[in-house]
């Protein structure tokens, strides 16, 4: 049996098949009427670009359209053999790894909660995000093309070589051996980005910020941070460090010395479970084993427990106003372990409306799996326009 033609480079592609290409990677399968008026080509071009895009495997066909005239057309879509993208996201509580093709439909997942609970990257995150990786990749095998681009997202600032260097209590040189060692193809590019920046862009492409071209995706959970979408593009700044609201002094009054990350010491969950276990009565029952419990606990009208959300959801309110009073965003979206919760965003809204101008508030759409969809959507966008 020869073996498959190999999909070819951006400058192998006239660009009339790029732009088909990309179409229906972005937009999902077409007829050749409809990909020939969206993309202005005509008949013969057409009839040369599908033949040329399907013999590379990079397009199939398959089912049919029926048109205004009645007539039936052949439906185009991108095939397997257009190859696939990895997300990983490794942080010091999970690690997750998703396969997607190139028009984003996903092809395998895997995820496992670390048992160290540290601030940073421990050798037990990156054996254990090793571990999900090969496991994804046995389950993707060689029926879904090449490996194309692989985005790895941590809590650390982005780099466009597998190393990066960390802004706060994470350890770089964790990041640089997770993505040095991945078991993936020496020539497949795998680049790190920042966690919160990857939670954005899921928000941004596929949930509660799909309508905004400029917002702000503030993370609050152990650790805090933004990520900062202006114009539909990250904003990474000078040194890659834009969002780290983390290092913003704190405390800022009279006779009080700010302390490095201080602000994320406050805010951070460790700190909002500290102060719990400081007014927690045994009156009240059990103290609340972690954030989780203690919004439970709230949600139930626990008489204490509202009252430590109702006040952490007025620093995070004040917080967003610091953002909003430097940025002007359209829309802030609340994420993270803490942060997605919705009994938060009363409060929050409240804090801003007394303090700023009015500014859409809202939870954000994907949970906890929205760093990894991120990462998956930052890796196609990378490998489509390499090929397109």
């Amino acid at each position: 049996m020869n073996p498959a033609p190999t999909p070819p480079s951006r400058l192998d592609l006239p660009e009339s098949s790029r732009g088909v290409l990309r179409r229906l990677a972005t937009h999902g399968p077409a007829t050749r009427p409809q990909l020939a008026k969206v993309l202005g080509l005509s008949r013969p071009t057409m009839s040369a670009v599908m033949p040329e895009l399907m013999d590379l495997e990079l397009v199939s066909s398959g089912g049919s359209s029926r048109g205004a005239t009645g007539r039936s057309a052949v439906l185009y879509s991108l095939a397997a053999g257009a190859g696939h993208v990895l997300g990983v996201e490794v942080g010091a509580t999970r690690a997750r790894v998703v396969a997607h093709s190139l028009d984003g439909e996903q092809i395998a997942a895997r995820e496992e909660r670390i048992s160290a609970r540290r601030r940073n990257i421990t050798d037990a995150a990156v054996s254990t995000t090793m571990e999900l990786c090969e496991k994804v990749l046995a389950e993707v095998g060689d029926g879904h093309g090449p490996l194309r681009d692989v985005v790895v997202a941590a809590p650390t600032k982005p780099s466009t070589k597998p190393t990066a260097v960390s802004t706060s209590g994470l350890q770089p040189d964790g990041v640089e051996q997770l993505a040095a060692a991945l078991p993936v193809p020496d020539d497949v590019p795998v680049i790190v980005e920042n966690n919160v920046n990857c939670a954005a862009i899921a928000e941004h492409r596929l949930g509660a910020a799909q309508n905004q071209d400029t917002f702000v995706y503030l993370q609050v959970g152990v650790k805090i941070g933004l990520g900062i979408v202006v114009g539909g593009k990250l904003m990474h700044g000078a040194h890659g460090a834009s969002g780290e609201v983390a290092m913003m002094p704190f405390p800022w009054s009279p006779g009080e010395e700010p302390a490095r990350a201080g602000l994320e010491e406050y805010l951070g969950s460790e700190a909002l479970m500290a102060r719990c276990a400081e007014v927690w009565t045994s009156g009240n029952g059990p103290v609340p084993k972690d954030a989780e419990a203690l919004f439970q606990a709230a949600a139930r009208g626990q008489s204490t427990a509202r009252r430590l959300v109702d006040q952490h959801a007025t620093d995070i309110g004040r917080l967003a106003v610091g953002v909003m009073s430097v940025l002007d965003p359209g829309l802030v979206v609340l994420g993270g372990g803490v942060g997605q919760n919705q009994l938060l965003l009363p409060g929050v809204r409240r804090a801003t409306t007394a303090l700023a101008w009015d500014t859409e508030i809202t939870v954000g759409a994907l949970g906890e799996h929205a760093t990894v969809l991120g990462a998956v959507h930052i890796a196609i966008t990378r490998a489509l326009d390499r090929l397109t």
